[in-house]
């Protein structure tokens, strides 16, 4: 099985690999949880979190994009 976000593969259940895992980790807990809770659907942030993955971006440039989006 390939990882959902970034498509290395991965064994674990979730589909999604221990590394995008800790990133998705990251963004939650510097994101205000009822924030969080409003994101209905949080696979449209994937090719954000692929680009951290990749070190293309970092887990702040993701975390400003969210709460931008909530200021909109």
């Amino acid at each position: 099985m390939n990882c959902e976000v970034c498509g290395s593969p991965t064994t674990n259940e979730t589909g999604i690999c221990d590394r995008c895992s800790r990133i998705i980790g990251q963004i939650t807990r510097d994101i205000d949880p009822e924030i969080w809770s409003r994101i209905e659907d949080c696979r449209y942030i994937y090719p954000l979190i692929k680009r951290v993955a990749e070190g293309t971006l970092r887990t702040q440039d993701v975390v400003n994009e969210l709460l931008k989006g909530e200021i909109d």
